[in-house]
């Protein structure tokens, strides 16, 4: 059982989290020191023993820092860190509101500090949405990779339907997903991946019928290709129409949909009355996720719901092509061979 207790200056425990981290002890008398500067801790315990440590230290009129988040390495896949943030990101807002023009600075791993709002390790002015917006508190875990809970999946669909964010697994990558016509939706799902807003994001779904909620017209080559190779790794570039927001096509006049070759995914497209935007479950940059360890410590508490289906079966992205002047045009080659 994980216990949390606050301003804890402990030299002796402090270097057991060290040490249990691989990490060499330190000085005693440093150690003092800087526990004596220390504006605000939070250690975790496992049954009376540390497993877990994060501090604040500064002034808290002028400049803050976040320093020593530390969990135990047996301990890394059991939100140890993420709550240990969270306390801290709390006081820091508590800091904040009195003294807004606080300067804050944080050390630590870059791709866990992202989950946070934090995109260097450089100063920054934390705003209250970095704190609050993207927070969500527990992102719930669905098991299906032998079996689709119905009970589960009616939730899935209530959050989708109420601008909610889930990643499911896809036969190409894992997706982060959002009903594609609300700009509410999709702006979370740009925040969430820390998305460039030039770059726009893809649909699924399970029909023809669905695509034209999003599609200006679909020609006989477009609706022969659908015919052949979905579902499957085929992405088709449309011109979209009026209804589709702009956020979701980065000012674009076209829109890329497919329909994807997998139970789950289709279950949930199936369950849901519109379109889905679905961007590969990682951050920006960073390799596709084609199982959930590949992204649950970026996406663990920033989305809705997470669903586990085991890895994906193509592992890489679907091809990409367009149709124009009854020409069709390879714009991305992935799973499937066009020719």
């Amino acid at each position: 059982m994980i216990s949390y207790v606050e301003n804890i200056k402990n030299i002796k425990e402090y270097n057991e989290l060290l040490k249990k981290m691989g990490l060499a002890e330190k000085n005693e008398l440093l150690i003092k020191q800087a526990l004596d500067r220390t504006l605000y801790s939070i250690s975790a315990y496992d049954f009376g023993e540390i497993v877990g440590y994060g501090r604040i230290i500064g002034d808290e009129t002028l400049y803050l820092y976040i320093e020593d988040i530390m969990v135990a390495p047996d301990y890394q896949n059991q939100k140890i860190g993420t709550n240990i943030m969270y306390n801290l990101l709390d006081k820091i807002e508590e800091y904040k509101n009195m003294s807004p023009n606080l300067k804050v600075f944080v050390k630590g791993d870059s791709k866990f500090l992202r989950r946070f709002g934090f995109k260097t390790n450089k100063e920054m002015n934390i705003e209250e949405e970095m704190i609050l917006s993207n927070r969500v508190k527990d992102s719930k875990l669905f098991n299906w990779e032998e079996q689709i809970d119905e009970k589960e999946l009616n939730e899935v669909v209530d959050i989708l339907d109420d601008d909610g964010i889930v990643i499911f697994p896809t036969d190409t990558v894992y997706g982060i997903a959002c009903n594609s016509l609300s700009e509410r939706a999709i702006e979370k799902v740009f925040e969430i991946k820390n998305r460039a807003r030039y770059k726009p994001i893809n649909v699924l779904t399970d029909s023809v019928d669905k695509m034209l909620q999003v599609v200006d017209n679909i020609n006989p080559i477009e609706r022969e290709l659908i015919k052949r190779y979905m579902p499957g790794a085929l992405t088709i570039i449309f011109n979209k129409n009026k209804n589709t927001p702009d956020i979701l096509t980065a000012g674009l006049d076209t829109i890329g949909i497919r329909i994807p070759n997998n139970q789950i995914a289709l279950k949930i497209l199936s369950k849901v009355p519109f379109p889905l935007a679905v961007t590969s479950a990682n951050i920006s940059g960073e390799k596709d996720g084609v199982e959930i360890n590949d992204f649950i410590t970026d996406f663990d508490g920033k989305v809705d719901i997470i669903i586990d289906g085991g890895p994906t079966k193509l592992q890489k992205p679907s091809t990409i092509v367009r149709v124009e002047n009854d020409n069709i045009e390879v714009i991305r080659e992935g799973d499937i061979k066009i020719e």
